[in-house]
């Protein structure tokens, strides 16, 4: 499988396969209307509340690092977050051999497994 780097268009592809919790509300359009509408908590952070710690933890991290990503490497990386349990996530986790989680895959080549942020950062910073 050839990278997007390799196709000369000088963007990282990460995909990153984690629990996510967007089974939980109401669909992301809808949303995206009711925050800019700014009607209050998302259904998403309501529904978060009702998990365990540990679990809110984990999100919290998870959304700090992709943001963290996106801000750093701006429009040089697409990032794509995909829940396990999707139909997608299942066929990516057998395609990539995922056990736990978050895996992180770069360009599907390279894979970093849990919060080795040294690690992801040199997978990214590879040609």
């Amino acid at each position: 499988m050839a990278s997007d780097r390799s196709k000369g268009s000088g963007r990282v592809r990460l995909e990153v396969i984690a629990h996510t919790f967007e089974g939980m509300g109401i669909c992301t359009a809808c949303e995206v209307v009711m925050a800019e509408a700014r009607l209050g908590q998302r259904p998403t952070e309501r529904a978060l509340d009702e998990y365990p710690l540990e679990w809110q933890e984990e999100w919290q991290r998870l959304t700090e690092w992709v943001y963290d990503l996106a801000g750093r490497y701006g429009d040089r990386i697409v990032i794509k977050v995909i829940d396990p349990q999707s139909p997608e996530g299942f066929f990516k986790s057998l395609r990539y051999r995922v056990r736990r989680y978050p895996t992180w895959v770069v360009d599907g080549k390279t894979r970093v497994v849990g919060w080795d942020r040294e690690a992801l950062d040199a997978a990214l910073s590879r040609p």
